[in-house]
């Protein structure tokens, strides 16, 4: 394995030339192609639930927009490396969930191993929830779907450090995206600056018009959570930890607050809890062997026992948001979706290792920050008291952050795609 390492290594820069040139004959395959249809066709796909709010407000938009005809193709989640977990899976519990909540999805599996084709939709844009291939059929690979239909991304969440830039910047993936809309300046830098040549040729292009995520949780102010029922009248702290311990992946805090949290909940009849872990958090620490299925059995037991405390796993999360009166969190991209509804966060440093991005940075400004459980005591403890000093700087970092636009998001989004260029 070291000999054939050694050999790809001088290899690399060819390889990755070769692979970029090809991207740029499927962009001039994709601009040869005829579309007779008057209305912009856009096709959304579904996959990843709990990232569908970053989406929901353009697709919202558009389906609003008489320029626009909207399609929502619902893949399902068992697939890695390109292939389903099942061969034999006929069912898609994300195109069952779509239907429940009343959308008008089509159903990307049609048979055992079959996909629609998407070509055959004539799709002027095709926005993909996740930027990994990986996830997704062969048959929607971006190297293939690019010769036909202009790929959109607007990434799940916002890069919090410099580091996530070469995870989440896959050139396997983005070589192929002819409009990235970037979730933050830096982001826009990194992307343009890794494909310079197709911006150049105007082949691909990148834009900052903000994210539509915080757009949606600011016009969802409103909205109830029933999820918050049992905490009438206390002091309502949201838990959000990390999936992963891994240090170069940010860390995950739970281990450092999870007996801490409990006791506190135990004791403590003024506050309510509701833990809402990443999605991934509990089955990763089994796979890791950092728990067993038994203890996060035990977990769960305790959270659905223990009276002011909730486990809560659902698909959307934005009014737990509204309905907490406090964050504590690890890095993660809830960070500055949480931040922008100008609620106090107590931000878990313990197990952080990695380069915070700009925005990052101003963010934890106006953050509580802590390193133990002392220190997480203290901030509870203070702001359960009604005392917030930093309420007013958290309202100056927003305007510097995302400005008066900030509301105004998907209808540059919406512009953008209306140029149908």
């Amino acid at each position: 394995m070291k000999l054939i390492s050694l050999i790809k290594k001088p290899l690399r820069p060819i390889y990755r030339h070769h692979k970029d040139a090809k991207a740029i004959r499927n962009f001039k395959s994709e601009r040869k192609i005829k579309r007779n249809s008057e209305k912009i066709r856009v096709g959304f796909l579904a996959q990843y639930l709990p990232a569908w709010n970053k989406f929901k407000p353009i697709y919202d938009k558009l389906s609003q927009d008489s320029r626009f005809e909207v399609f929502l193709i619902c893949v399902p989640i068992e697939i890695h490396d390109g292939k389903l977990d099942d061969p034999n899976l006929t069912g898609n519990s994300t195109y069952n969930y779509f239907v429940q909540e009343g959308y008008q999805a089509v159903n990307a599996l049609i048979g055992k191993n079959k996909w629609l084709d998407l070509k055959s939709l004539a799709l002027d844009y095709i926005f993909y929830p996740r930027p990994y291939n990986t996830m997704m059929p062969q048959d929607y690979h971006t190297q293939r779907v690019s010769r036909y239909t202009k790929i959109c991304c607007v990434l799940y969440g916002m890069a919090m450090t410099e580091e996530i830039f070469s995870v989440a910047f896959s050139r396997d993936f983005f070589r192929n995206v002819y409009c990235y809309f970037a979730e933050s300046e830096t982001a826009m830098r990194e992307h343009m600056g890794s494909f310079p040549l197709a911006h150049r040729k105007n082949y691909q292009k990148t834009v900052y018009y903000g994210m539509p995520v915080l757009e949606h949780i600011l016009n969802s102010k409103s909205e109830n959570s029933t999820i918050w029922n049992f905490a009438d009248g206390k002091f309502k702290i949201l838990w959000t930890p990390r999936w992963t311990t891994d240090k170069k992946l940010g860390g995950s805090n739970f281990f450092h607050y999870k007996d801490y949290l409990i006791d506190r909940a135990r004791n403590n009849n003024n506050s309510a809890y509701i833990f809402r872990p990443h999605p991934l958090m509990l089955s990763n620490f089994i796979s890791t062997g950092e728990l067993s299925p038994q203890q996060a059995e035990v977990f769960r037991e305790i959270c659905k026992r223990e009276p002011n405390i909730e486990l809560d796993e659902s698909e959307d999360y934005v009014s737990t948001m509204w309905g907490s009166d406090v964050l504590v969190t690890d890095i993660s991209g809830v960070l500055p979706e949480y931040f922008v509804t100008g609620k106090p966060v107590i931000y878990c440093a313990t197990n952080m290792v990695l380069t915070p991005a700009a925005h990052t940075k101003k963010i934890l400004e106006g953050c509580y920050i802590v390193d133990n459980e002392k220190e997480l005591e203290e901030y509870l403890s203070m702001l359960e008291s009604g005392y917030d000093p930093l309420k007013v700087k958290r309202k100056e970092i927003i305007a510097a952050l995302w400005g008066t636009e900030i509301t105004r998001c998907t209808d540059r989004f919406v512009e953008e795609l209306a140029k149908r260029n």
